[in-house]
């Protein structure tokens, strides 16, 4: 676990949505605590394309320091850059909501191109009540995560509800399957089990499904965002959108990365 990873929800307040808004979920960045999401994004995104273990063999291997490995994995500044940092925000975002011990799959590990975004659902968190047996209290968070930092048509709120819709109605099994494969070419035996205990192997005890639609929006759009209207599905623990609002959003991405390529000697936790 990276240092703070469960603290990163108390950095966020409530938004005093305006009149006429959706009936959304919606949380803002604390003004003190731009610099330390931008200290915690920076530690957290190295760990998010590569393993501790996989970055020390790496150099050992090639003799590149870990900073151009990393440079080596992450993408350009840019889209593809912003809509990463959207999912691996999400991804840490929702976690700290949790308190049942979780495991966030870091799927920006599997990446053929770091040009391009990670294919199938954009998050996925996994809970497994119990080590050795499947539980009906096990459940998969799945979300879909888009992020607005400029000013342009783009409709956050409304693309990661049609994100969610697809996750839905069967991207979420086939990204199950694919994380299965993957940890098989990749990862050892019990993460390999972990994963399978949510595909093809344990499915005669049913588990639970959270979705969530969640926009990463700068603070500059949030309200005019928040006031288009939308045709939202009913909202309950099984489905959610959920809206981060923060300040000088673009910025704090491209310097989050920027840090994680010069500091990532430091060391990192897988």
């Amino acid at each position: 676990m990276i240092d703070n990873e469960d603290d990163i929800e108390s950095w966020f307040s409530e938004h005093d949505i305006p009149e006429g808004s959706i009936a959304v979920r919606v949380h803002c960045l604390n003004d003190g605590n731009s610099a330390q999401l931008e200290d915690f994004m920076s530690r957290a995104i190295p760990t998010c394309y590569i393993s501790e273990n996989d970055l020390a063999a790496r150099m050992n291997e090639t003799g590149l320091s870990a900073s151009e490995l990393i440079q080596n994995k992450v993408p350009d500044p840019g889209s593809v850059m912003a809509g990463d940092f959207g999912e691996v925000l999400t991804l840490f975002f929702l976690g700290s909501e949790r308190t049942e011990p979780l495991t966030k799959l870091r799927k920006w590990r599997f990446k053929q191109d770091r040009t391009k975004a990670a294919p199938h659902s954009d998050v996925i968190i996994l809970h497994k009540a119990h080590d050795d047996r499947p539980s009906t209290d096990d459940f998969v968070i799945c979300a879909e995560s888009k992020l607005k930092s400029t000013a342009s048509p783009f409709s956050p709120i409304e693309k990661s509800l049609a994100g969610y819709k697809a996750d839905k109605t069967g991207r979420l099994a086939r990204t199950l399957v694919w994380l299965k494969e993957k940890a098989i070419d990749n990862e050892n035996s019990d993460a390999i089990a972990f994963v399978s205990r949510f595909t093809d192997d344990l499915l005669e005890t049913s588990f639970e499904k959270k979705f969530r639609a969640v926009a990463v929006i700068d603070l500059a759009f949030l309200d005019d965002e928040l006031l288009k209207e939308l045709d939202l599905p009913t909202q309950s623990d099984e489905f959610e959108v959920v809206v981060l609002g923060i300040g000088d959003l673009k910025n704090l991405y491209e310097q989050s990365y920027d840090k994680a390529v010069e500091e990532v000697s430091d060391g990192q936790s897988t």
